[in-house]
């Protein structure tokens, strides 16, 4: 089915509103204004009873294009597509919801250093309480910050907080959602100090951050060796930086700690209370000797992790495998040899993961065992698929027809088909979903 188009020069002023005045392609700025309350419209939608109805059209779907800077908006309410709603700084820009599903970070990358942005948008639909309930509210999608830094590239979201870690300076910029609602366009995220190198960061609870560390024998390598934790004034309060984790890239959480790629395995960083501790996982002896992990999947429902290893190869870098990972055991176990998009499902029960043929693979995310597979999209796309979970639902990209397609996860027929034009590639929902009073 398919729903109908507008287009942005027609129809976004109606669902997005942006401050930046002018020419409408300027080069963004270092920050832009967001609109004052009296330009947000916004209205509470209640049920008969006055109770909030969230259900999985409560919500939008942004859509960012890997041929052209901008990015379209799906009203899953009305099934209205608008096509290049706002502009980003360049294309194929990672987007992610953050905090609570009200916020939208959008990561430009290029085409120079120098024009990186982390975008910040509010999404506009979200609940607030009301006596014994909660009212849904719904508003435009408004932009709020346009930060310029060099590299911005491992972003995460846990424990209230989202963290940015930009490259070229060490930066570590940390967002709050409770700053953000009240802050709006005044806002300023907290930063950090690591360096540069190509690092990452996580939000502990009671307000700590683990943070990656770079190499103190090699300012040329990129690749941190360890990580420290530190508070919010940067005060170093747990050190695991001497060559805990060399080679360190890519990290999730789930529900044992946050979990980091190495070379030669896996660092395993865990919080109780206010005890923090870190253990080393050593690579299988079935995976190749130079291999590393790049690549980490949790969910904080899971009690499990998911990985991809690769190694150097003078063309680059090859795969060496899915592999699951129990770590209560220390265990791996090998999935499949190749795999391209992955990640877990709505309540970390299943882990889904797409193979270059455009097949989509299950597997049990608590035992690792396969479930069952379908084939949803053609082989040798030019753009990997990209996928989220709206409801219960699986929401994918169709990079090669310019679709964005929404299936049931017990069939996964076609429930909804929108046609966002171009080469979608990243994807993110803003907005509440399932039955909730």
């Amino acid at each position: 089915m398919r729903f109908p188009i507008a287009l942005a020069a027609t129809l976004a002023a109606a669902l997005l509103v942006v401050a930046c005045g002018g020419d409408s392609s300027p080069e963004p700025p270092a920050a832009t204004d967001a609109p004052t309350q009296a330009q947000e419209v916004a209205e509470d939608d209640h049920a008969d009873d006055g109770h909030m109805v969230a259900h999985a059209e409560a919500g939008r779907i942004i859509v960012t294009d890997g041929a052209s800077p901008y990015a379209s908006v799906i009203e899953l309410g009305s099934d209205l597509v608008v096509q290049g709603a706002f502009e980003v700084a360049a294309p194929n820009a990672r987007v992610y919801t953050g905090l609570g599903g009200r916020y939208v970070f959008v990561i430009a990358r290029g085409p120079e250093d120098a024009d990186d942005r982390i975008h910040v948008f509010d999404g506009g639909i979200y609940s607030v309480p009301h006596g014994d309930h909660e009212d849904l509210v719904t508003g435009p999608l408004t932009r709020l910050l346009d930060i310029a830094d060099e590299l911005p590239i491992h972003f995460t979201s846990v424990n209230g907080w989202v963290a940015v870690f930009a490259d070229s300076h060490g930066h570590v910029f940390l967002f709050e959602e409770e700053g953000l609602a009240a802050g709006r366009n005044g806002y300023e995220p907290r930063v950090l100090e690591a360096g540069p190198h190509h690092g990452s960061a996580v939000a502990l609870a009671g307000d700590r951050f683990i943070v990656s560390t770079k190499n103190p024998d090699n300012a040329e390598d990129p690749l941190p060796v360890g990580v420290e934790v530190r508070d919010l004034n940067d005060n170093v309060i747990y050190d695991a930086s001497n060559r805990s984790c060399p080679g360190l890239h890519g990290e999730a959480h789930s529900a044992p700690g946050v979990m980091f790629g190495c070379v030669g395995g896996v660092l395993l960083f865990q919080q109780d209370g206010d005890a923090l501790s870190h253990v080393f996982i050593q690579n299988p002896e079935e995976m190749l000797e130079n291999a590393r992990v790049g690549r980490v999947y949790g969910h904080h429902e899971a009690g499990t992790f998911f990985v991809t290893a690769s190694y150097r190869t003078e063309q680059g870098w090859g795969q060496d495998g899915l592999w699951f990972i129990d770590p209560a055991s220390g265990a791996f176990t090998r999935l499949m040899d190749e795999s391209s998009t992955a990640g877990f499902g709505p309540h970390g029960e299943r882990f889904f993961v797409f193979t270059a043929d455009g097949v989509l693979h299950v597997y049990d995310a608590g035992t690792g065992e396969f479930v069952t597979k379908a084939a949803l999209l053609g082989p040798g796309a030019e753009q990997p698929p990209a996928m989220i979970f709206v409801g219960e639902d699986l929401v994918i990209t169709d990079p090669a027809n310019g679709l964005v397609k929404r299936l049931s996860l017990d069939t996964f027929s076609t429930v909804d088909e929108w046609e966002v034009g171009g080469m979608p590639a990243n994807l993110a929902y803003v907005g509440l979903a399932g039955d909730s009073h």
